[in-house]
Formats: structure tokens, C-alpha cells, sequence
């Protein structure tokens, strides 16, 4: 009896051992079946940056969410230095900003979603103004010379048969919250502002108003795109390594944005909760002007790529020296 119980002890220890080396790898790792490449995606932290504007005020309802770690800022170029040193996995960034990172990185990000349709707006100080045409002639001040909202500006202009400089004089002023002082004050007959600096600026003198949105005069010059002015891109070694974390997060992003949308009183309070805009009442009447979307896919690649090709036009280097190909789109 006591040998058949030593006999039966022995078998199953084997039984036990064999099963253990069943489940270890060559190294000696265990594993096992349950086991995958990529970590689960509530296991992982993912570290993202926001820009203080319409780029970050989709993201709003991530911001308490622990499993993202938020870095806000006001200043898109600092995005440079978070992806391209690991420090952040995800950004919002301004469109050009993907283009020249893709270049930078040697195709090391990738582009997962447009967040931000156009943010321009002509305001007047109580002129009517019905067309794009109609500014032949008038001095129009704008911010943001040298980059994307002058090649924007520019390409509207000339597509309505108005030449810059000649037909339309227009002054570059270095900040927003200059034009909107000067606005404000009575000084600036027809200026160009992005949300949600137009808001402010109307807030500060009823006798101004908004008057032609740039998001729909790209429309009309080009009816088969849209004007995009933000984007969202992630390193794509993140990506390849966290697939069912991107996908969460993405899910959980396309709720906030939808979420922002539907209720802006609700979304200012976040917003000012966040830092990310000091008033409430300006937030909640910015919000619709923000143009705030979430497109992925071939409609992003396509979007993404007819802005590409004006700022290659105006100036290559602005987007990094070429319109970046099909690697850039995630899932497109």
C-alpha cells in the first residue's frame, strides 16, 4: 500500500513538472496560452499632449480618466520635443506639425484622427461683408505670418480672383490677443481670428461680428475636401506595441468629442476645470466655431492630403520638404 501511494506521489509530481515545462519558453520564461505580445489595454498608461485650444478641447473628458497622463501647453512646437523624446505616446497637434514630425522621426509617428476642422473667421467691426470678393480694396489684419493660416488665407484669396498684397492689403500683427485688443477697441476694420479668440474678441465690443467662416470659403473653392487645421498622431512604436490600448483610447476620444458637442454648457466647465480656457462663457459660445471632429481612415487621408498639397505650394518646408505618403494615416 505505502509503495503504491510512493508510485502515485512520484507520477504526479512528473505530471506536475511536465506541465511546468510545458508552459515556459526557451529562454526559461514562463508563458502560456492566455499569453500575448501586447499588453491588455487597461495595463497600460498613456502619457498624451493637448494644446490649450479647439486642438485639445475634444480630449476634455479624458482628462480625469487615470489611465491617461495629460500634458497641456500652449506652445504646438513643445509637441516636438514630447514625441520626439518619448516623453508623450499621443498628441494633438496642428496639421503642418504631423508632417514635419513624420519627416523628422523618419516616419516614426503616424496620424489616427483629424480633430479640428478649420478655425478662421473674418470679423468686421459692423461691416457687412457677403463674399470673400467684396475685400478688394480693404487692409485686412490677421495674425500667424509664415505659417499655415497665411497660406490658407492666401490660397482663399487667390482662388476668388484677389491677389495678396496688391488687391488685398493685409497686416500681420504677432499675437491674437493684440488684433483682439485693437479690435476690441474700434481700430481694426476687418481682421482674421481663429475660435476661440473671435469669441473673446466680440465679448469685449458688441459692434463686432463675425462675418465669413475660412472653413466654409475652402468648401466652396473646393467642394469635394474640407479645411483642417488639427490632427491627432501617435508614435508608431506605441502603436505597434498597444494596439488594444490605441483602440481603447480612440473609443473613449470619439465619446468626448461627440459628448463636447452635443453639450457645450457642460463641456466649458470641463474645459475651464482643465485649464485649458479661463471662462466658461467663452467656451460654451466658442465651442460650436471650433469645429471639433474626430475623422479617421481614407476620409482623414484624403483631407489631410489636400491641405498638405497648399502648404506645399506656398512653402514646402512648412509640412517638411514633401506631402508625406500613405505611411503617414493610421489605418487609412
Amino acid at each position: 500500500m505505502k509503495n503504491a501511494k510512493k508510485i502515485l506521489a512520484l507520477l504526479l509530481c512528473a505530471v506536475m513538472l511536465f506541465a511546468f515545462a510545458a508552459c515556459t519558453k526557451d529562454g526559461g520564461e514562463t508563458t502560456s496560452a492566455l499569453d500575448t505580445t501586447a499588453p491588455a489595454a487597461t495595463d497600460v498608461k498613456i502619457n498624451v499632449a493637448a494644446i490649450k485650444g479647439p486642438t485639445g478641447m475634444g480630449m476634455v473628458e479624458l482628462m480625469d480618466d487615470e489611465k491617461y497622463n495629460f500634458t497641456l501647453t500652449g506652445d504646438p512646437t513643445e509637441i516636438v520635443a514630447l514625441i520626439s523624446t518619448g516623453a508623450v505616446d499621443i498628441a494633438a497637434c496642428p496639421l503642418n506639425l504631423a508632417a514635419n514630425l513624420y519627416k523628422k522621426t523618419n516616419g516614426g509617428v503616424q496620424m489616427i484622427a483629424l480633430n479640428t476642422l478649420g478655425v478662421l473667421y473674418i470679423v468686421t467691426g459692423g461691416a457687412d461683408l457677403a463674399s470673400i470678393s467684396e475685400l478688394k480694396g480693404k487692409t485686412l489684419y490677421a495674425t500667424g505670418q509664415g505659417t499655415t493660416v497665411e497660406y490658407i488665407l492666401n490660397y482663399i484669396l487667390t482662388e476668388n480672383g484677389l491677389t495678396p498684397g496688391e488687391d488685398v492689403q493685409i497686416e500681420y500683427l504677432s499675437e491674437h490677443s493684440e488684433l483682439v485688443a485693437k479690435m476690441a477697441a474700434g481700430e481694426v476694420e476687418y481682421g482674421v481670428l481663429p475660435q476661440p479668440f473671435v469669441t473673446a474678441a466680440t465679448a469685449k465690443n458688441d459692434q463686432l461680428k463675425v462675418t465669413l467662416s475660412l472653413t466654409d470659403e475652402w468648401s466652396k473653392i473646393s467642394p469635394e475636401t474640407k479645411l483642417s487645421m488639427g490632427c491627432v498622431i501617435a508614435r508608431k512604436d506605441f502603436i505597434e506595441k498597444n494596439p488594444d490600448a490605441l483602440a481603447a483610447y480612440m473609443e473613449e476620444y470619439k465619446k468626448s468629442v461627440e459628448n463636447v458637442n452635443a453639450d457645450a454648457e457642460a463641456a466649458a466647465k470641463k474645459i475651464v476645470a482643465a485649464g485649458i480656457l479661463e471662462s466658461e462663457a467663452v467656451a460654451a459660445k466658442a465651442l460650436p466655431g471650433c469645429n471639433i471632429v474626430f475623422i479617421t481612415g481614407g476620409e482623414m487621408k484624403n483631407i489631410a492630403t489636400a491641405n498638405f498639397e497648399v502648404y506645399f505650394s506656398a512653402d514646402p518646408t512648412s509640412i517638411g520638404g514633401a506631402v508625406p505618403g500613405d505611411e503617414l494615416y493610421y489605418g487609412a
